[in-house]
């Protein structure tokens, strides 16, 4: 029996030629229909970008009605290629936060507990990328350099972990660097300031300056983000 990719792929190139040779001959509405069906096969593809899409409006909603953030130099933010969103880590909310503030689409990197039970499925369905934290994670790293590579975006929090003490910022890992350095990629500081308050207009996130670390080494670029992250999270003080 044909798997439904398989047949889908079949209906979509038998399609496309069928359409290639009786288009001009065929009635105009059923020419747009055919023409739709080809277009639905071809966003089977995109369905992590379908889902994503789909939920931003809701999540986006909420985070006003429940928080107010107020958003900072998201005119900074380039409208396309690679990029890497990375800055510090308070809350669980930090990633919607960065995803509701650009119309780019975000892949986070997030730790392997959030992939459990249904929640689970829709994190993978919205494309974020599963990561064992203590281990090495070369399928997840592999898998955000595709996405960069083709152009898309990630996010990352070199802290590693939500920042729950009364340092401003926890020492930076170096995945972030190191995934720029090897796709050549440019990375998007933000710092998320001031705490999440319900119905309280207070939380701010602020975005930089897009920062090009290719030509550093590791030590140097890790050290320059974070002074940039830090920067941020002191504006306004």
């Amino acid at each position: 029996m044909l798997s439904a990719t398989l047949a889908g792929s079949i209906f979509k190139n038998c399609a496309m030629v069928a359409v290639s040779k009786c288009l001009p001959s065929i009635n105009p509405v059923f020419s747009k229909i055919i023409v739709k069906g080809i277009k639905f096969f071809k966003t089977l593809k995109k369905e992590k970008n379908f889902i994503y899409s789909l939920l931003k409006p809701i999540y986006t909603i909420l985070l006003i009605i429940l928080f107010r953030p107020k958003v900072i130099g998201k005119e900074n933010i380039p409208d396309g290629g690679a990029l890497i969103f990375a800055g510090n880590h308070k809350h669980a909310v930090d990633p919607t936060m960065v995803m509701m503030s650009t119309k780019r689409i975000v892949h986070y990197m997030a730790k392997e507990e959030l992939f459990r039970g249904l929640h689970g499925i829709l994190f993978r369905k919205i494309g974020l990328i599963k990561i064992h934290r203590g281990k090495s994670n070369p399928q997840a790293v592999i898998e955000a350099e595709n996405i960069l590579n083709a152009g898309g975006t990630i996010g990352i929090f070199p802290e590693g972990t939500r920042n729950k003490g009364t340092e401003e910022l926890l020492k930076f890992r170096h995945g972030a660097v190191a995934i720029a350095k090897k796709t050549n990629t440019l990375i998007m500081p933000f710092a998320i300031k001031n705490k999440y308050k319900i119905f309280k207009r207070s939380v701010v996130i602020e975005f930089g300056k897009p920062i090009d670390v290719s030509n550093m080494e590791i030590e140097e670029a890790n050290d320059y983000l974070r002074n940039e992250v830090l920067k941020l999270l002191r504006n306004g003080e």
